[in-house]
C-alpha cells in the first residue's frame, strides 16, 4: 500500500490546512487506498482530519500516527467515527473535553437529527455560554448539514468540530463523498458547469432544487460565519475551493485534485457579545 505523508500546516489559518489536504490527495484517484502517515503533524485540525477520515472509510485505507496526535485521534474516534446517539452519549461521558467525529446517516432521519442536536449542544457547552449567540453558532451547522444531504447521493455525511480554549476559536468541518455540486446541477437542472462555476452559482442562492426557498443555506451560512462572527469559511467541491473571510474572498482551482462530494469548513472566534443574525441582514 502506497504511503502518503501528511505535512504539518505552515500556519494556523484554514487556508494552510487546505493546502496540506490538497498536497496529500493530489494526483490520486478517489478510490485509491493509502497509508496516511500523520507523524509530521502536531495537531489534528478538523479540515485536515475529517476528509481523511471519509477517504479512509470509503477506500479502506489506513493511517499511522504517534504521540499526542495518536492519543487525540483515538479520543475523537478517528477514522471510524460515531454513528449512533447512544455511542455519542457514552463517548462524551468518558471524554468530556473531546467532540467525537459524527457520522450522520441519511436513511435514519430521526437518529441523524438527534445526533446532530447532541453535537450542536456539545459545541455550545465547550465554547461556553454567551447570551444571544447560540443562533449564530448553530445556524451554519444545521443549514450546511441539511444542504449536504439534499445534494448528496450517498447515505452518510461526516461532522466534526474542535474548540481551542487557548486561542478562543471554534473549527467545524462537514464532509460528504457524494456526487459533488457541479454534477448535482447537471442532474437536477441540466446545467453543464465547471466546479468553480457551480460554487459561484450556489453562492448566489441558486439552488439545485426546484423549490425556490432552497439554495440559500451555504450562502447565508457563509454570511453568518464571515460577517456576523468575523470568521473564515471554505467551500470545496470537485477541483475548486472558495476561501472567504469578512475582508476577502478568493476562488481557487485545484489542479490534479478532485474531491467527489463537498467539504465545508469554517472557523469562528468565541463570541463575546450578543449576535442577532435575523435582524442585521445576514440571512438576506
Amino acid at each position: 500500500m502506497k504511503e502518503v505523508i501528511v505535512l504539518k500546516p505552515k500556519n494556523i489559518f484554514l487556508s494552510g490546512q487546505l493546502l496540506v489536504l490538497y498536497l496529500a490527495l493530489r494526483n490520486h484517484s478517489k478510490n485509491e487506498n493509502f497509508n496516511f502517515n500523520l507523524s509530521k503533524i502536531d495537531w489534528a485540525y478538523p479540515l485536515l482530519i475529517l476528509p481523511l477520515s471519509a477517504h479512509i472509510n470509503s477506500t479502506k485505507s489506513s493511517y499511522s500516527a504517534n504521540g499526542s496526535v495518536k492519543s487525540y485521534l483515538d479520543a475523537v474516534k478517528f477514522p471510524k467515527g460515531i454513528d449512533s446517539v447512544l455511542s455519542f452519549q457514552k463517548e462524551v461521558q468518558l471524554k468530556k473535553n473531546y467532540i467525537p467525529i459524527s457520522i450522520l446517516k441519511k436513511e435514519k432521519n430521526s437518529d441523524r437529527e438527534r445526533l446532530e442536536s447532541l453535537f450542536s449542544n456539545l459545541i455550545l457547552k465547550v465554547i461556553g455560554s454567551v447570551p444571544g449567540t447560540s443562533s449564530a453558532i448553530l445556524y451554519p451547522i444545521s443549514e450546511l448539514v441539511t444542504n449536504i444531504f439534499e445534494h448528496s447521493t450517498q447515505n452518510e455525511g461526516y461532522l466534526f468540530g474542535q474548540f481551542y480554549p487557548k486561542k478562543d476559536y471554534l473549527d467545524i468541518c462537514i464532509v460528504d463523498c457524494g456526487r459533488g455540486l457541479a454534477e448535482t446541477y447537471k442532474k437536477e437542472n441540466g446545467l453543464n458547469l465547471t466546479d468553480s462555476e457551480a460554487i459561484l452559482r450556489s453562492m448566489k442562492g441558486n439552488s439545485t432544487k426546484l423549490n425556490k426557498e432552497r439554495g440559500y443555506g451555504v450562502r447565508t451560512s457563509k454570511s453568518v460565519v464571515c460577517n456576523a462572527m468575523n470568521g473564515e469559511f471554505i467551500f470545496l467541491s470537485g477541483s475548486a475551493a472558495l476561501v472567504s473571510s469578512k475582508k476577502s474572498e478568493k476562488l481557487f482551482n485545484l489542479p490534479c485534485f478532485y474531491w467527489q462530494g463537498v467539504i465545508i469548513a469554517y472557523r469562528i472566534p468565541r463570541p463575546t457579545e450578543s449576535v442577532d443574525i435575523y435582524k442585521n441582514g445576514y440571512l438576506e
